[in-house]
């Protein structure tokens, strides 16, 4: 088949079956499809085999049957340099900052540690099948540039961040306000769209507790000025609220703190937002501003479950992230699984209160305007609320297009289609059942019991990345 002018030619054809979401609620699958990459390494064309095998004769083909072909996992929220301090348990959020994080954040300090710890965060994520992460590093400049080498020399592709701190942190990872902006912008233009656009920067204030209002407003200016990303932290534990309120007292509400700093909009991704108003809500929709579901992290740090429901009624785009170090787990084979979980414990923990609560209705009823205040309560508890079930097909949507809309990527990455980046993952799904599976029932299987060693390929921009085989690196 001829190359129409201007298109890069296709130079191999991938085998396998095809999994691919489309809705919340939709699969593509291609029982025997095929990927046929050209040379820029992008998708040049998806179908059947039989079919791309006509069109492209001739071409070398790599054979993954029976391992089936998925499009490269998107982690939405992590942390670098955490890699070397998770799994450690028994803090809540603020505590286990000051225990282990910071002190593993200070290390960074060391340009040699930080590229080592890198290029092991890099090699473990791409050998689990992610190929996108939306990424913290420290506070140091050369830290982060380290951090960005391992990245490139991965092929991977990130937007990483310089973490922005000038109050209320440790004496080694505080900094001067205007030495943080100074520090970040240097790296957003050495680093912003390099690798051939695979690289991108994401301006990182820490979160309200650590950044003065300067710093935050200042922060803002520069994304918009060079286009680039925004990623902090928002309603992450309630004892997090309770300091942001005592240090912002004229703010309606969390929210309100980044909104009139003008931190909020279509290119900034707030971690977690489990403790929200409907204002609050309402705000993160109006300024079409993006949330990381990290579940996994929620349950370890015992912070609380995420309403998805608020989220979908409202139309805000929601991805999935690991948040390692708090997730214990790099994978988001296990991220997706741990939403699953998570929606089902708010569904079991809202039926419960809502069955307790109804004992009480006919008490209400006897009052003046009873049935009216019965009501009040319920909806302030959200126990009128729909809660949204996530099922595995729900999850890897988040995982895949859900995370590409929220980096601004949907028309590049997260989706096995004609003109997209060939970013992919080949697994090789559990031993066949008895009967023939739906795809549905096949991709629930390889979102709960897929590990590292199922991991067959992860290719970036049509180029096999990482190891191979469940070649996974230990921890140092």
């Amino acid at each position: 088949m001829a190359t129409p002018p201007g298109q890069a030619a296709v130079t191999r054809l991938h085998r396998g079956r095809l999994l691919s979401p489309t809705a919340p609620d939709r699969l593509s699958h291609v029982a025997d499809g095929c990927l046929a990459v050209d040379a820029s390494g992008r998708i040049a064309a998806v179908g059947d085999f039989p079919t791309l095998a006509g069109q492209f004769p001739d071409l070398p083909i790599t054979d993954w049957r029976p391992a089936a072909i998925l499009p490269g996992l998107i982690d939405l929220h992590a942390h670098i340099p955490q890699y070397a301090a998770m799994a450690l348990d028994g803090y809540d959020l603020l505590p286990w900052l000051q225990r282990f994080i910071y002190p593993t954040e200070a290390a960074f300090a060391d340009p040699d540690h930080a590229l080592a710890v890198s290029r092991r965060f890099f090699s473990a994520a791409l050998a689990r099948g992610t190929t996108t992460a939306l990424l913290y590093a420290t506070v140091h400049a050369e830290g982060t540039r380290m951090a960005f080498r391992a990245a490139e020399e991965a092929g991977v592709r990130a937007a990483i961040g310089k973490v922005m701190m000038d109050r209320n942190s440790p004496p080694e990872l505080c900094e001067d306000t205007r030495e943080s902006l100074r520090a970040s912008e240097a790296l957003c233009a050495q680093w912003h769209g390099a690798a051939e656009g695979r690289l991108r920067y994401a301006f990182t204030p820490r979160f309200a507790i650590t950044c003065s209002p300067e710093l935050m407003g200042e922060t803002a200016k520069l994304a918009e000025e060079h286009g680039a990303l925004i990623q902090t932290h928002l309603a992450e534990n309630p004892d997090e609220l309770a300091a942001v309120g005592r240090m912002f007292p004229s703010a309606p509400h969390y929210t309100g703190v980044y909104a009139e700093a003008g931190l909020l909009g279509p290119r900034t991704v707030m971690a977690h937002c489990l403790y929200l108003a409907p204002a609050e809500w309402d705000l993160l929709a109006e300024t079409t501003t993006r949330i990381a579901h990290c579940a996994s992290s929620n349950f370890f740090l015992r912070s609380g479950v995420f309403d998805l429901a608020q989220a979908r009624t409202r139309g805000i785009t929601v991805g999935l992230g690991t948040d390692v170090g708090a997730g214990p787990s790099l994978s988001m084979f296990d991220e997706m699984q741990s939403a699953c979980f998570a929606s089902r414990a708010r569904h079991a923990t809202e039926r419960a209160a809502g069955d307790r609560l109804a004992a009480f209705r006919s008490e209400f009823a006897a009052l003046p305007e009873g049935e009216a205040l019965f009501g009040r309560v319920a909806a302030r508890l959200g126990l009128q609320d729909a809660v949204t079930l996530v099922s595995p097909l729900h999850a890897f949507y988040m995982a895949t297009v859900g995370s590409a809309q929220a980096l601004g990527l949907e028309r590049e990455i997260g989706k096995l289609e004609a003109g997209t980046w060939a970013d992919f993952v080949v697994v090789q799904p559990p031993p066949p059942e008895a009967r023939e599976l739906t795809p549905a029932e096949l991709l629930s299987q390889i979102v709960y019991r897929t590990d590292p060693s199922a991991i067959l390929a992860t290719y970036v921009a049509g180029a096999p990345r990482g190891p191979r085989a469940g070649g996974v690196p230990p921890l140092p």
